[in-house]
C-alpha cells in the first residue's frame, strides 16, 4: 500500500514538473526579439521615400509630415507585431499543452 502511494506520488511529481515546464516556456514566450525583417519594415519606406526625393522635388513641410507619417505608421506596425507574435507563441503552446491533457498526459 506504502509502494503504491509513492508511485503515485512519483507520477504526481512528475505532472507538476512537467507543467511547470510548460509554465516556464509560456513566461518566456512573446519576448521583444526584433529581426532583420523587423528593422526592414520600419526603415524601407524612409529609404524609398529618399530615393523618391532625389528624383521628384518634394516640398520640405510636405516630406517633413510624410516621414513624421511613416515614423507613427511605424511605431504602430511595431506595437502589433509584438502583440502578434506574443499572442501566436502562447496560442501554440496552449495548444501543445491541450493536445498533450488530450492524449493522456
Amino acid at each position: 500500500m506504502n509502494t503504491e502511494n509513492e508511485i503515485m506520488a512519483k507520477l504526481e511529481i512528475e505532472h507538476i514538473a512537467e507543467l511547470q515546464k510548460y509554465k516556464d516556456e509560456f513566461e518566456t514566450l512573446g519576448k521583444n526579439d526584433w529581426g532583420l525583417k523587423d528593422l526592414i519594415s520600419i526603415f524601407l519606406p524612409f529609404i524609398l521615400l529618399s530615393i523618391a526625393n532625389s528624383f521628384y522635388d518634394i516640398e520640405t513641410e510636405i516630406f517633413q509630415i510624410i516621414c513624421f507619417i511613416f515614423l507613427a505608421s511605424a511605431v504602430v506596425q511595431g506595437m502589433i507585431r509584438e502583440q502578434t507574435k506574443k499572442t501566436n507563441r502562447r496560442i501554440d503552446l496552449l495548444l501543445k499543452i491541450i493536445n498533450h491533457e488530450q492524449k493522456g498526459g
